[in-house]
């Protein structure tokens, strides 16, 4: 006799035990049928749940692998999935838009991805070349249509650009921007006026955009960034560094007044890379990649005496 057929014995046993002893408490072959059915749909279910999460895992590791390891299928996926990535996740946001207007509280429930920059981030391999040969920042106004500006910007290029900002002004003042943001009047009589904010809710960046809208040349499959700051300061308020945002594409506006930016190489490159310098005028955009260029604001060297208004964004 092999040892399935010993196991089979043994159970058989064991079975006729527990039957007998459960007519030996009054128990009725009816009831032990239930009793032993029930037991036995429990494993079953249980073993069902094993299977169908051991299937999950293994089709997740596969996708993976495939995704990570195998070079010419991630390839495909990403030729093909790529380009419509930012279109659909675009047409989401637009649909869902209506339900945060009835609900706009769940705007709090946003998610920061990340609550704090490492200080020792740094790329050993950086490669400079983009940056090396920049000596100055153009001014590329009117000619969006005979170069591809978002290429050169992606190589490194920073270019500025004199762009329309709200329809019917020529630059956007402190009151519009108290409305838009919903916030108390501020006293800007210091000479030493700052007042920056950050941006990170999608009801706040929806109004900002009808003051700031997106550069015409951005390419369509191109994403805005929800994160988004507002730095308004005094014409000799003290320098500060432009934040580090969300995507490495970034463009500044300049709603109102004067502030000269400049641009420094990032950590990597300061060997390699030379420091430049642009004076922001009311309409111009700024556009940089900050792979290359880390900006400081500074206050304009001219009689200029109007509040500065910027406006900071990236798009991926």
């Amino acid at each position: 006799m092999n040892k399935n057929h010993l196991l089979l014995n043994e159970y058989k046993q064991n079975l006729e035990t527990i039957i007998k002893s459960a007519k030996e408490c009054g128990l009725n072959d009816e009831i032990i049928r239930k009793i032993f059915q029930k037991s036995l749909s429990k494993k079953i279910r249980k073993k069902s749940n094993f299977l169908i999460m051991l299937t999950i895992f293994a089709s997740c590791f596969s996708i993976y692998v495939l995704l990570n390891v195998h070079t010419p299928t991630s390839s495909i996926v990403l030729r093909n999935v790529q380009g419509i990535m930012y279109p659909a996740l675009k047409m989401v946001r637009t649909l869902f838009l209506p339900f945060i207007k009835l609900f706009p509280s769940l705007t709090n429930l946003y998610d920061e991805s990340c609550l704090l920059q490492n200080p020792f981030f740094h790329l050993a391999d950086m490669e400079c070349w983009p940056c090396e040969n920049v000596h100055s920042v153009l001014d590329v106004s009117g000619m969006e249509k005979k170069i591809n500006i978002v290429e050169k910007v992606s190589e490194g290029i920073p270019f500025i650009i004199k762009s329309n900002l709200k329809s019917n002004h020529s630059e956007i003042s402190l009151a519009a921007i108290q409305e838009a943001l919903n916030i108390e009047p501020m006293e800007s009589s210091s000479e030493n006026f700052q007042f920056h904010y950050r941006i990170n809710k999608m009801m706040n960046a929806v109004a900002l955009r009808r003051l700031f809208p997106a550069p015409e040349f951005l390419p369509e499959r191109s994403g805005q960034a929800v994160e988004r700051f507002i730095n308004i300061d005094s014409p000799t308020s003290d320098p500060y560094s432009l934040p580090n945002t969300e995507c490495s594409y970034v463009f500044v506006m300049q709603g109102s007044g004067e502030r000269t930016i400049s641009l420094q190489p990032s950590p990597e490159c300061r060997s390699k890379c030379k420091s430049l310098a642009i004076l922001m005028k009311t309409s111009h955009v700024l556009l940089y990649n900050w792979w290359y260029w880390r900006p400081r604001s500074l206050p304009s060297r001219t009689k200029n005496k109007d509040l500065s208004i910027t406006y900071i964004n990236s798009y991926c």
